[in-house]
């Protein structure tokens, strides 16, 4: 396993590692809940097409410092991307802006979607409508010559056959009628034309851009993102990404309980009163619409004031709140199933040594990469977390062999 100076960095901080096999080989008790998430949700109600389609989800996880709820989201970010999905990850913590209306959800997704993989997918769609295997045809380029100089095509024959398949893969497609029109153009323009400045034109569009009138008039890209056809514009991105052959989309929001704290050195919220309101709206919209959005999933993940502050929490949005609580007495014991999954509780049920085996694992990965225990005086970790002081501890203590 190759680790280098940034994972030892992110760990010496507590923060998950963003290298996937460290991440991985570190994490223990997956049966308690990503292995029941990874199986009933992505593999099965999500990504196993019923006779409704796709379903869809929204879960919270909630917990004190330092209980793990990064790392189970980056955890389902790693399994979900092994599956096939899109994956998005946003951090309220690093953002400049309020995502508290769907156009800014809206963007902030498409931001951060692979838009080449969507490109070379929808037309790898029609490649293969075509009769070509992805040996053949990868995405990656033009189609027009291979039909051309491979199949004795006429040019003109060759661009009528390839915009007719076009049309005949996203004729049905449970769309919009814009993006029916998104996804002719850059299969048009990928497989057909190869003009760059279209494709970027259409893309733009795609993330809620605004394009000029020699852009809109290039493209036949005439409608806008506003808030009225955000919720549409959401669930046709996820029937793109699912014919461009995704599995679907998980969104994973972390440090949401941003939302309740105050500026520091102000006083001031980040969130005024109505842009909470407009946030849980949005939520609680996003969870009603899980008959609508196939393929879709939300994982929201915060401090334990997201739940307990009364003002600004859940609980001071009635509507959002009576979607998540299940009506019924708080257990005491951890529901792997229940739609606010408790972290606190879950650390509970793995055993008063799971950090000491998270740590032990850790240790015996970092030796495996070259890594040696070095004693040394160490600042005080008793403000964190037992978990992640003990990760912190372990990364603190190793050095590079030869250093």
């Amino acid at each position: 396993m190759n680790i280098d100076e940034l994972d030892l960095e992110d760990l010496r901080s507590g923060i998950p590692p963003a290298n996937a096999e460290l991440l991985s080989g570190m994490t223990q008790g997956r049966a308690d809940w990503l292995d029941r998430f990874q199986e009933h949700y992505l593999r099965n109600f999500i990504g196993r097409p019923g006779p409704c389609g796709r379903g869809s989800k929204v879960k919270v996880l909630v917990g004190g410092e330092g209980t793990g709820k990064t790392h189970l989201l980056r955890c389902v970010a790693q399994d979900a991307r092994a599956m096939g999905y899109a994956i998005v990850y946003l951090s309220l913590r690093d953002i400049n802006y309020r995502l508290n209306n769907f156009p800014v959800l809206y963007r902030a997704i498409v931001e951060q979607i692979d838009k080449e993989a969507l490109v070379r997918g929808l037309c790898r769609r029609v490649a293969e409508y075509l009769g070509y295997g992805e040996d053949e045809y990868d995405g990656s380029g033009p189609l027009l010559p291979l039909l051309v100089e491979k199949e004795g095509w006429a040019p003109n024959d060759a661009r009528k056959e390839i915009r007719k398949a076009i049309g005949r893969c996203f004729h049905d497609l449970d769309v919009g009628p814009a993006f029916v029109t998104f996804c002719f153009q850059v299969v048009v323009t990928r497989m057909v034309n190869g003009q760059d400045e279209q494709l970027r034109a259409a893309l733009l569009w795609l993330g809620g851009g605004k394009l000029d009138r020699s852009g809109k008039k290039s493209t036949n890209l005439f409608e806008t993102l506003q808030k009225s056809n955000a919720r549409a514009w959401l669930n046709s991105l996820i029937q793109v990404l699912n014919a461009a052959g995704m599995t679907g989309l998980v969104v994973l929001i972390d440090n949401i309980e941003e939302i309740t704290r105050t500026v520091p050195g102000t006083g001031r919220h980040l969130y005024t009163s109505n842009a909470v309101k407009d946030t849980y709206e949005m939520f609680r919209q996003l969870i009603d619409d899980t008959d609508l959005l196939h393929g879709f999933v939300l994982i929201m993940a915060g401090g334990r004031e997201i739940v307990e502050d009364l003002k600004r929490g859940f609980k001071s949005y009635e509507a959002l709140w009576m979607r998540l609580d299940p009506g019924l007495v708080p257990g005491l014991r951890f529901n792997p199933y229940c739609d606010i999954m408790n972290t606190d509780l879950l650390a509970e049920a793995r055993g008063e040594g799971f950090p000491q085996r998270v740590a032990a694992m850790l240790s015996q990965l970092l030796q495996g990469a070259g890594f040696r225990r070095h004693y040394r005086e160490l600042q005080d970790l008793s403000q964190h977390s037992e978990l992640r002081a003990r990760v912190m501890e372990t990364a603190l203590l190793m050095e590079r062999v030869g250093e």
